[in-house]
């Protein structure tokens, strides 16, 4: 670890943490500045991809609260935590109502209370989220919240997430916590049908600024021929294809949206880097 670091001293510690059912997982990444955000999207059920680890650390159901704190000391101890970046949920939901994940989920809210790094990023698309908002305001000056919109349309989101709860709902979350003042990113990835791909781009663009401090959009594919395979044998894109909704299997998928958000908040091509970097600044001795 110390190693690592010195190394690559000027770069931003970036780690993760995912709950499981058998436990959870501490990782650490090795990410561009420009990727500080972008970079460890929270996987969309089976659709995602892990973002590779510069190293991982399997941490054991039994009392996982105390040994994810036993390595958010080791970082505080190394000078390392108040100037990382921290994303929780990356995998998995970690407030997913199932599998005992979100009454973990608030323990370890609780450790980051203790061990506060740079930055925390919490990701979700669950509304129960806003349970949390005691501790979410107790972290508030450190936390970001990116929650997932992948379109505003929730007979879309029913037909290609169905798993996933309502589009209204975290549409409503993220306002929610606005009004508490607490940074909310949102993540549109991918970007799903939302009506007519060019006229309605505006409308779910200004939906997205108006509950959020920062959009981050990307297509399902992005123009590999390892991606466009995968998403070829998944889910949603099987159903695209039945539903012979094509171009939203295209890369370019994402332009018009991104165009819209360019138009409405000019500054959209950075706000996400700029905001943590910023928080990250205020905690830097």
């Amino acid at each position: 670890m110390k190693r690592a670091t010195q190394k690559g001293a000027r770069s931003t510690p970036v780690f993760s943490v995912d709950l499981f059912e058998d436990g959870l997982v501490f990782g650490q990444h090795r990410l561009e500045s420009a990727q500080l955000w972008t970079g460890l999207p929270l996987a969309l059920g089976s659709e995602g991809t892990v973002a590779p680890l510069h190293s991982r650390y399997s941490i054991r159901p039994d009392n996982n609260v105390s040994q994810l704190e036993g390595h958010l000391q080791r970082l505080s101890r190394l000078g390392i935590l108040s100037s990382s970046v921290i994303f929780f949920g990356t995998v998995h939901d970690p407030m997913y109502p199932f599998e005992g994940r979100f009454d973990n989920a608030l323990k370890l809210l609780q450790v980051f209370q203790r061990y506060q790094p740079g930055v925390l990023v919490l990701q979700t698309r669950s509304p129960l989220l806003v349970i949390a908002m005691p501790a979410l305001k107790a972290l508030a000056d450190r936390l970001v919240v990116t929650i997932g919109i992948e379109t505003p349309d929730d007979s879309m989101a029913r037909r290609y997430t169905p798993a996933i709860p309502a589009a209204e709902d975290r549409f409503k979350m993220a306002r929610t916590l606005k009004r508490f003042h607490i940074p909310v990113h949102v993540q549109v990835n991918p970007v799903l049908p939302y009506g007519d791909w060019k006229r309605d781009a505006a409308p779910f663009a200004a939906s997205l600024i108006e509950c959020s401090d920062a959009v981050f959009v990307a297509p399902l594919c992005n123009g590999s021929s390892s991606i466009e395979r995968r998403v070829r044998r998944s889910p949603i894109g099987q159903r695209l294809a039945l539903d012979r909704k094509f171009h939203w299997l295209r890369p370019d998928a994402a332009e018009p949206l991104q165009q819209a958000l360019a138009i409405l908040r000019p500054e959209s091509a950075t706000p996400a880097r700029a905001i943590i970097e910023r928080q990250l600044k205020l905690f830097v001795a």
